[in-house]
Parts: structure tokens; sequence; C-alpha cells
């Protein structure tokens, strides 16, 4: 999978970008979107490449939950659960989402 540098959510274009000490308020994060600036932010360096992509999945799910007004947007056990599954599923059927399998 990879980290693309737009990704559109409910049709809203999101730009993802790579920034340093995102914090959540009391620790370091992993990633954040921000809904006014339609962007997600991705922290570098904090994880593998799985992670960043487990991660940006996350993001992506907050950002579902937000646009079609699902109450799990802040539910951060529920949201995490379905990235982690959505990428097991993407890692173990590669040729269904023209994913190229990375060794």
């Amino acid at each position: 999978m990879n980290i693309p540098e737009i990704v559109r959510i409910g049709g809203v274009k999101y730009e993802v970008r790579y920034e340093e000490g995102l914090n959540n308020g009391t620790s370091l994060a992993y990633g954040h979107i921000d809904y006014d600036k339609t962007m997600i932010r991705l922290a570098p360096g904090l994880q593998s490449k799985q992670g960043e992509c487990k991660t940006l999945l996350h993001e992506i799910l907050h950002g579902v939950s937000k646009h079609f007004d699902l109450e799990i947007e802040n539910d951060e056990n529920t949201i995490d659960a379905l990235a982690r599954g959505l990428y097991m599923v993407i890692v173990d059927n590669p040729e269904m989402f023209g994913v190229v399998p990375q060794l």
C-alpha cells in the first residue's frame, strides 16, 4: 500500500502530508485529520511503513465517520480496530485493490 498525496473522502480532497511533532494534547500522535483544512497529517519516523499505512486508514475512517455522521467518530478503539482489519484485508488481497505486494 502506498501513501498518496491526496485522498478523497465523501467527495472532499484531503492533502496527505508528513509533519514533525504531531500532538494530541497530551502525547505524540501518529496521525491527525483536520476537517477544516482538509488535511491528513502523519508523523514521520515514529512507526514502520505498515504502521503509517494503518494510521492513514485510521484517519480516513475518522473522515468517513465524520462525513457520514456515524456515531463512531470519537470512538478510538472502534476506529483503530476497523483500520487494522481493513489493512489486513488490503494486504491479504492485494490483487483486489491493485496493490503490488511488498516482500
